[in-house]
């Protein structure tokens, strides 16, 4: 999960991560602040097909 977290592009991935292993938003701040912090520097978006 960690992973595929900071291989993430946006932060719409990342929730789709989170939804996969069933955790919330809040679990990643209380559990993974490293993690949290990666993602508050991710676009908000999904980015477009190319």
């Amino acid at each position: 999960m960690a992973l595929a977290i900071f291989s993430a592009r946006s932060r719409a991935e990342v929730t789709d991560i989170l939804d996969q292993h069933d955790l919330s938003d809040d679990d990643l701040l209380t559990g993974f602040a490293d993690l949290a912090k990666v993602v508050q520097e991710l676009p908000d978006g999904s980015l477009p097909d190319t």
